[in-house]
């Protein structure tokens, strides 16, 4: 369990049911689709194999998430299919990243995501109103973890 002051984020409490589908659905594309990219672009194996993971892990919290919206009480619409603005933005970033730069910028941005995605289930997880949608928050927390701690190290120049 990582606190706020190592994640560098504060839980984010309050939020509805339908904004935390929303929002833990947009980060899921962002992590998916940025790490297809980096299969195809990143220079270094540790990379390309953090993303391999990334794919992999936030399918599965995707999965889960779509499980739980029948649960809902009261029902949660199914979250939209296009990236939000901001991270449809750091995908052209990535897409226009320099062969040399893309790795650095792609680990940057995974540090960033993973705190966002953090602050979101961790509050979810702590206040949420919803039942199944709080147990979907609960168990993103310690995946979430994990993919920022390797996202740091990899942002600070280990991969």
């Amino acid at each position: 369990m990582m606190t706020p002051t190592q994640v560098g984020a504060t839980p984010l409490t309050g939020t509805p049911a339908q904004n935390y589908v929303t929002w833990a659905a947009d980060g899921d594309m962002y992590e998916i689709q940025s790490s297809k990219l980096a299969l195809t672009k990143a220079k270094s194996q540790a990379t390309k194999d953090f993303a391999r993971e990334m794919i992999a892990d936030h399918m599965q919290t995707t999965k889960s998430l779509m499980a739980a919206l029948p649960k809902t009480e009261p029902k949660v619409a199914k979250p939209g299919k296009a990236l939000s603005e901001p991270n449809a933005a750091k995908i052209a970033a990535l897409k226009s990243a320099p062969a040399d730069g893309f790795d650095a910028l792609y680990m940057q941005q995974q540090a960033d995501a993973h705190k966002t995605a953090w602050a979101l289930h961790k509050g979810y997880a702590t206040d949420g109103q919803d039942p199944a949608l709080r147990q979907v928050a609960t168990s993103a927390v310690p995946i979430i973890e994990k993919h920022l701690a390797h996202a740091q190290s990899g942002a600070a120049g280990t991969m």
